[in-house]
């Protein structure tokens, strides 16, 4: 079997293959411009301005010219070009260390260039030539000094903030074993290898005793399991089984991957990524670029001003609730993003047994499907059947947003005995996104919606997501639980 240090160094946005993309290539860029420009004022103008006698206050005072404004021009695209060209942020795969140090040398040099003929423009800097060796010296070592702690941050920082992903592979021939080797041992991903899947596997010493099923068991897994990523690892000459087993974890919500761009999809995002010996290509089922951490860090901001604003209201609520036997809370484990469970909080609604009663009310159920709603539950509280009618018992999931396991906006957290009665592998899709507070069903009748109708309304958030949708939905949220209406 092959070892650690068989695998080939994998080269990062930093150090070549593809021009800068994502957090790295912004923090790449903005930090090299910001290094040459704060450089040019500190070593250069700055000493100028003092000799003449002009003071920090009163060079902020001044205002900004057109002159001023072509200089900044000049200098951010002359800098930008001069790396870009040189090939700094766009070297090829096989480039070594000292590769990069020369291209990064010819650009900085090229750079240097540009400060001197603007320097020279105003006349009467003494010693240019010295200040502008000194400026190339310290925008190298400051260039440098931000690769290194990027690649630091990305190889020994990054690959622990990331959860472990549950990994199947499909296929067990040659491709399945050499996908098996890099995405397991790979320093910096965290993937939990689940098994092999394949209708005609071949054993080994690596395949045997992993292979969990057949392609047409495949559906079956992906919703009885947690898994997170499918690797499709089969050759060309079976192009059906590819398609087959693209068309499943795409009906089950779940991302997968794949050798060469030969399908289409209708839902998936496609990414593509330098693997071993081929690029592979990405199918995500839901939108994954720099959107998502904003729309975190708005989870993050809101909730925390929501629970100060409501904080009356959680004290209300905590008193009367107190009056009746059972916690003030109630925590109930449902399933969140890729089907791992967490634990979800309420104020409690009903009595202190209610899901212990919950079998003797079965029958009951207004609902189609395998939900369970009841719109005149005797479980419940007179003061809980006040807070359903303007959803003041949901206010506590607020700290499920702000520690991750919700968002403000996604399809509704469901119950395990609710999910566990799906019976159709196309309903697990809605896991493939953070549960939310509230969603396109929330604002569109709650309770008064069908089953098929409440998937279909997920399903329609997950493929049209984006920022303004959320705002859309965060908006049209309040009148809708002020009116009450389908609400239980």
């Amino acid at each position: 079997m092959t070892t650690k240090k068989e695998i080939p160094v994998v080269r990062g946005p930093l150090l070549g293959g593809r021009p800068l993309r994502g957090v790295s290539g912004w923090l790449c860029r903005g930090g090299d411009i910001a290094i040459l420009g704060f450089g040019f004022f500190g070593i250069v103008m700055l000493p100028y301005f003092s000799q003449n006698s002009l003071h920090l206050n009163e060079f902020l005072a001044l205002r900004i010219s057109v002159r001023n404004l072509l200089i900044a021009n000049i200098c951010y695209w002359g800098w930008y070009g001069a790396l870009y060209g040189f090939g700094v942020y766009t070297m090829s795969r096989v480039s070594s260390m000292r590769d990069f140090a020369l291209k990064l040398a010819l650009g900085l040099t090229t750079c240097t260039l540009v400060v001197g003929m603007i320097a020279a423009t105003n006349g009467g800097i003494p010693h240019l030539a010295w200040k502008l060796i000194y400026y190339w010296l310290v925008s190298a070592a400051a260039m440098t000094v931000l690769r290194a702690g990027l690649i630091y941050f990305h190889r020994y920082v990054r690959p622990h903030m990331r959860p472990y992903k549950n990994l199947i592979i499909v296929g067990t021939g040659p491709q399945a074993q050499r996908a098996y080797r890099e995405m397991t041992l790979h320093p910096g991903w965290r993937y939990n290898f689940l098994g092999f899947v394949d209708s005609e596997p071949q054993i080994n010493e690596m395949t045997q005793g992993l292979v969990i099923g057949g392609l047409d068991q495949l559906e079956t897994i992906l919703m009885q399991r947690v898994v997170d990523e499918v690797v499709i690892a089969l050759p060309i000459s079976k192009y059906e089984m590819v398609a087959r087993a693209i068309e499943i974890c795409e009906l089950g919500g779940v991302q997968s991957q794949y050798q060469s761009d030969y399908f289409g999809s209708s839902v998936t995002k496609k990414r593509y990524f330098e693997g071993i010996g081929a690029t592979r290509v990405v199918m995500q089922v839901v939108h994954r670029d720099a959107r998502r951490f904003l729309k975190r860090a708005i989870d993050i901001v809101v909730s925390m001003l929501a629970i100060i604003f409501f904080s009356p209201i959680l004290i209300a609520a905590a008193i009367a609730i107190s009056t009746s036997p059972g916690p003030i809370i109630f925590k109930q484990e449902r399933y969140g993003l890729n089907k791992r469970k967490f634990t979800m909080y309420k104020f409690r609604s009903m009595v202190e047994d209610a899901e212990k009663k919950q079998s003797q009310v079965e029958h009951l159920n207004e609902t189609d499907g395998p939900a369970f709603k009841i719109k005149n539950d005797p479980r419940v509280t007179r003061v809980g059947t006040f807070m359903r009618k303007l959803s003041i018992d949901e206010l506590p999931q607020l700290f499920n947003v702000l520690i991750g396991n919700m968002s403000l906006v996604g399809p509704r957290p469901l119950p395990i005995r609710d999910v566990s009665r799906f019976s159709e592998a196309w309903l697990m899709r809605r896991f493939s996104v953070q549960p939310g507070l509230t969603c396109l069903w929330q604002i569109t009748g709650r309770s008064d919606t069908t089953f098929d109708r409440w998937v279909e309304l997920d399903l329609q958030y997950i493929d049209n997501w984006s920022l303004g949708l959320d705002a859309r939905i965060l908006f049209l949220t309040v009148p809708a639980v002020l009116k009450g209406k389908g609400a239980s």
